[in-house]
């Protein structure tokens, strides 16, 4: 039997609300300072935080660690999205006028590896998100095609293959036995053959996709604005399965062993859980207002950022409701986890922590300049600043 929840009679209904009680001033163990603002998020391995500021001329990336600018580079040109990590490279996407570069920087020394230039409006690769999965690059142009690259080739400043789309917004890729699996606002989902880029194979449905398909064992998995989550065979195509919600679906569904958990969105106001291999639902969580952003999950507690500004602890395998804290603000990020608490950012000028289990305040950060969305690794929270100011959170 499924299992159905309700906040949306919070009046007359006792809610485990998380204590209030008096939050800690997030405790900073170092902070650098690029001189220019920081809007997109921070990228961060192996201790280094490397970030894009918005500035056109003079240095734009860096690479920062332990309070110290490592290196500069300079990539004349506009940055609207952030870096992207990956085979000990930094990809940054940038355009001057009309011409528009994709480079590889390398991670450690900031010496320019490889440099991809075009000249053709339609081919701006800048202003969408780039993802290195596995062994390939990713990037979606402003005329929707989607270029693959083999950075760590022999030719990496050649694309390997290129999809041309049909002027469609396309989905973040994923990849999956041999697959390039991604869905369009023309409705379609396409697998791709990784190497070539010749269509593997290609589903019609009734609705645009807008969210990141994930994969469960050889099963994709992903909703359209329709709320209808499709599961599709990896490597045929096939459809395996499908349910339709009551809202949009505009984030990603959240796997947990055999089980995926999705949210609609605006209208919708709910979270799903189901089967990730038959797409029975096993329960249906109603909320008083949508979230933006995937779930995440800590301890069998699945942590729901609330657009009404509460931060919510679900049963995973319930759905109950087990603490709800209030932010003062809208989340403005996807929570992440870190050790033991839940981090996300609020409203323009402020990150807050919230312990995972029971939902209390740990300690919140406020600038007076606005922050970008904490990236946690090691033993550390980062957040860069509009005023140019990487910020380093311990404990």
């Amino acid at each position: 039997m499924r299992i159905v929840h309700s906040l949306l009679a919070a009046a007359t209904i006792s809610l485990p609300i998380a204590a209030s009680a008096a939050i800690s001033v997030a405790p900073i163990q170092w902070t650098a300072d690029v001189h220019a603002p920081i809007y997109n998020i921070p990228r961060v391995a192996d201790g280094t935080v490397y970030v894009d500021t918005a500035q056109a001329k003079g240095p734009n990336v860096f690479a920062v660690k332990e309070g110290k600018v490592l290196w500069r580079f300079a990539t004349e040109g506009t940055i609207q999205m952030p870096v992207s990590l990956g085979g000990a490279q930094v990809f940054v996407a940038s355009d001057v006028g009309g011409i528009h570069f994709m480079r590889a920087i390398d991670a450690k020394t900031g010496a320019l590896i490889w440099d991809y230039t075009r000249h053709e409006p339609p081919e701006c690769m800048c202003s969408h998100v780039t993802h290195y999965i596995q062994h390939l690059l990713f990037a979606e142009t402003d005329g929707h095609s989607l270029y693959a690259f083999y950075p760590v080739g022999k030719i990496p400043d050649h694309r390997l293959w290129t999809f041309v789309g049909d002027g469609a917004k396309l989905t973040p890729p994923v990849l999956a036995d041999s697959t390039v699996i991604f869905g369009s606002a023309d409705h379609n989902v396409y697998g791709l053959v990784d190497n070539t880029g010749k269509i593997r194979w290609q589903q019609k449905t009734g609705y645009a996709f807008v969210a990141q398909p994930v994969v469960w064992e050889h099963t994709v998995i992903l909703g359209n604005r329709g709320g209808t989550v499709h599961a599709y065979s990896t490597t045929t195509g096939k459809s395996l399965w499908n349910f339709t919600t009551n809202g949009p679906i505009d984030t990603a569904a959240l796997i947990w062993h055999d089980r995926a958990y999705i949210a609609s969105g605006a209208g919708g106001r709910g979270v799903y859980a189901f089967s990730a291999k038959t797409g029975k639902q096993i329960w249906h969580t109603q909320m008083t207002d949508y979230t933006a952003y995937p779930p995440v999950m800590v301890r069998q507690t699945l942590i729901v950022a609330s657009r009404d500004g509460h931060l919510l602890g679900l049963a995973a395998r319930t759905g109950k409701v087990l603490w709800r804290s209030h932010l003062h603000g809208v989340p403005l990020s996807q929570p992440v986890l870190w050790q033991g608490v839940a981090v996300l950012k609020v409203n323009d000028h402020q990150v807050m922590a919230f312990n995972a289990q029971s939902g209390r305040p740990v300690w919140t950060y406020h600038s007076k300049d606005v922050v970008t969305s904490p990236v946690p690794e090691g033993d550390h929270v980062y957040v860069g600043t509009s005023g140019g100011t990487i910020v380093a959170i311990g404990h």
